[in-house]
């Protein structure tokens, strides 16, 4: 369908109209399961479809940065396959700030970003996040299509509705006793405010998080309630994990409002044959997309 055309030749707008146009072409299995899940979520809030690349996609080196655009051929095609399933939760979008706005980013490893808080990082434990908590149009969804795996780099995430937590600690996470400062990925201009947010919302049945565990604080450094409260909520949220090793061909998909992430660490070697995903947010909201006005927004 896409013939051997350059997708960097594409607009944002462009790329995901092809995308869209690709998505009826997908089995019908696959389009079945992702539209049961972004209406009921039956299974939970995270889905995880299995081989959605062929075993003859021949991959070129890892990218070298999240931004990096792929060359034509199969990188590109795993790239507007990333897209044409995530269209069913969306629209496909990204932050003028954060990668060069690429609409499809790489979570591959970087030399000197090896402890930081970001997909960028390896030999560090990347630990509990959602994406852009410091937004409040934090994206729905976010899309994880794993091009070459590692099989010591484990993806976790745990779930709003599986953290146990005491009555008494889950109702002060429910005020606004807390703040979260910018994500240090993106690339901002001047001195962002922290946000003023609740770290548990929504109703109790299926409660949504916002939540980092590095730029995240109480308001108060006096409030030890509510100090105590994140603290058993980091402890809950470990108890609560589930681990999946990706593997090529391996999509996750996670609902960014009730659901935390992590990736455990691994060892880099720069050598182009590196953990390689590719990433896509979704801002499932007609109101919000049409509110910006682009799909890069800043």
């Amino acid at each position: 369908m896409i013939d051997d055309r350059d997708l960097e030749t594409c607009t944002p707008d462009e790329f995901v109209d092809l995308a869209l146009a690709a998505t009826p072409l997908l089995p019908a299995d696959l389009r079945r399961g992702v539209i049961e899940y972004r209406r009921y979520a039956p299974e939970g809030d995270v889905i995880l479809v299995r081989g959605l690349l062929p075993d003859s996609a021949e991959f070129p080196e890892t990218a070298k940065a999240p931004y990096a655009p792929p060359p034509p051929g199969q990188a590109q095609r795993a790239s507007l396959l990333l897209a044409s399933v995530t269209t069913m939760l969306g629209e496909p979008f990204n932050y003028a700030s954060l990668y060069h706005g690429r609409v499809v980013q790489n979570m591959v490893p970087v030399r000197k970003m090896e402890f930081t808080q970001t997909s960028q990082s390896s030999t560090g434990m990347l630990d509990w996040h959602c994406e852009d908590s410091f937004r409040d149009d934090r994206c729905d969804y976010a899309g994880l299509l794993c091009l070459r795996g590692d099989p010591t780099a484990a993806s976790k995430y745990s779930q709003a509705r599986d953290v146990d937590l005491a009555p008494a600690h889950i109702a002060v996470l429910r005020q606004p006793r807390y703040h979260v400062r910018p994500d240090p990925a993106h690339v901002l201009a001047g001195e962002v405010s922290m946000r003023r947010l609740p770290i548990l919302s929504g109703s109790a049945s299926s409660p949504e998080i916002a939540y980092d565990t590095h730029h995240l604080e109480p308001l108060d450094e006096a409030d030890t309630e509510a100090a105590e409260a994140l603290r058993e909520l980091g402890a809950a949220l470990d108890e609560a994990a589930i681990s999946h090793v990706m593997a090529r061909g391996d999509l996750l998909i996670f609902d960014n409002k009730r659901v935390v992430h992590a990736r455990t660490p691994f060892t880099a070697r720069y050598d182009g044959t590196d953990r390689w995903l590719m990433r896509t947010m979704i801002c499932g909201s007609a109101l919000t997309f049409r509110r910006w006005g682009t799909r890069i927004p800043d």
